[in-house]
């Protein structure tokens, strides 16, 4: 299975740019996004928060929020070490139907082969759960390269395990999938 983990180098600079706040309005419009679909006390999954900084947010909104990541020295930065757990989007280590909702923001593009892990996020989530994916919109902004995604590329990839409806909102991409 491939895919990307982040080093200690890549991690730090992660780390600088959140705490230089170059993030806060994709976390606010996810934030945003998450409300439409989960009222505050519902139980989500964060899958890949990095340093925490949305997962920390949602907690901060009524949420009771987990964050999963596969790095390591992300980890080590967490804003969000109580509630962040070591694992892998293709191997997540949370029991079934645990979950209203799911998030990967600016992560799905990272998981290389996607359907083991779409499986995994369609176990933990609950009859009628969400899993909302926020990805630069590679269409509008081709400078993002492999950093992104087009809409009907988020479309071909998740409808394989969800019912999925694509919203542009310059510059990104919402994808909301439904588990049936």
């Amino acid at each position: 299975m491939e895919f990307e983990r982040f080093g200690s180098a890549t991690s730090a600079f992660y780390n600088l740019l959140v705490s230089i706040g170059a993030f806060e309005w994709a976390y606010a419009a996810s934030l945003k996004a998450v409300r439409r679909l989960v009222p505050p006390g519902g139980r989500l999954l964060e899958i890949g928060p990095g340093v925490g900084a949305l997962l920390r947010k949602l907690i901060s909104a009524g949420y009771d929020a987990v964050g999963v990541d596969a790095s390591p020295p992300m980890l080590r930065y967490s804003r969000a070490k109580d509630v962040s757990v070591a694992g892998v989007s293709f191997l997540l280590p949370l029991r079934g139907e645990a979950f209203d909702a799911a998030v990967a923001l600016f992560t799905l593009h990272h998981w290389g082969d996607h359907g083991p892990s779409l499986r995994e996020v369609k176990r933990v989530l609950k009859r009628g759960g969400y899993f909302l994916v926020v990805e630069a919109d590679q269409a509008r902004m081709p400078l993002v390269g492999s950093h992104g995604c087009t809409a009907q590329c988020l479309r071909d990839v998740l409808s394989a395990e969800f019912d999925v409806a694509v919203e542009r909102r310059f510059p990104l991409l919402f994808a909301v999938a439904r588990k049936p």
